[in-house]
């Protein structure tokens, strides 16, 4: 290829890139180089704690391994929240599926079954990590869960900060309710939730808009509401129809 030529496809090509990201906003990952654990690949952070056993320093979290003495590592000492276990951006819209997968490679890296023959130590922190994992992948997946956390993440826990929700809505509750006691026929209960599914549809789509906006007071205040019909939800399952 010229010289010339060259030149006019990198012109060309530099073009396209920042037409593409113009376009479709595309949002690059802003990640050091990834640690690689099986088949897992784990995009780090910065951090400082130290191998329980050889007391060899972790620049990075989160750390599966020591990459000093190649043993497990403790997750309380890592001190990382679950997308960063899960090496996914913190926002609201997750992809569910790349979730899940990162999950089952995680679990299969760190399951209590692996370590049956290693020392206690070490049995103990694959139960402690295996347990934590199980808990941030169902959080994650979730969406109710998932909203919840992110609000505990900037310090906000829907117990300790009340929400006083307008008469109205308090009023339509009392109506759901009410609905769904009544309801007699297994009709009547599909009718029930695929009405409710549609509300938490529509009600996850204004939470994630609140955190895209930064908006934590009214992502608060619609997880509040999404509780209701979750619980509500809770109630239709029990249901002997």
């Amino acid at each position: 290829m010229s010289l010339l030529r060259l030149c006019c496809y990198c012109i060309s090509r530099d073009r396209l890139a920042i037409t593409l990201r113009s376009t479709f906003k595309i949002k690059p990952l802003c990640l050091p180089n990834p640690i690689k654990y099986g088949n897992y690949y784990a995009h780090t952070k910065k951090s400082d704690f130290k191998c329980w056993n050889c007391q060899s320093v972790a620049h990075t979290k989160p750390s599966l391994f020591c990459e000093n003495c190649s043993l497990i590592q403790s997750a309380v000492l890592q001190d990382f929240n679950y997308f960063e276990l899960f090496n996914l951006e913190e926002q609201y819209n997750i992809n569910t599926v790349q979730l899940t997968t990162n999950f089952r490679k995680l679990q299969n890296l760190i399951h209590p079954d692996k370590f049956s023959n290693k020392s206690n130590e070490e049995k103990v922190l694959s139960e402690t990590f295996s347990s934590l994992l199980n808990k941030a992948y169902s959080t994650l997946l979730h969406p109710l869960q998932r909203g919840l956390y992110m609000l505990s993440v900037h310090g906000i826990n829907l117990e300790e900060h009340s929400i006083t929700l307008d008469k109205t809505f308090l009023i339509d509750i009392m109506e759901w309710n009410e609905n769904i006691e009544e309801a007699d026929t297994k009709t009547s209960i599909e009718k029930l939730k695929e009405d409710i599914d549609g509300i938490l549809k529509n009600t996850y789509e204004e939470v994630s808009n609140a955190f895209t906006e930064n908006n934590l007071n009214e992502a608060k205040a619609l997880l509040s509401k999404a509780k209701y019909f979750v619980s509500m939800l809770e109630k239709i399952k029990e249901k002997d129809v």
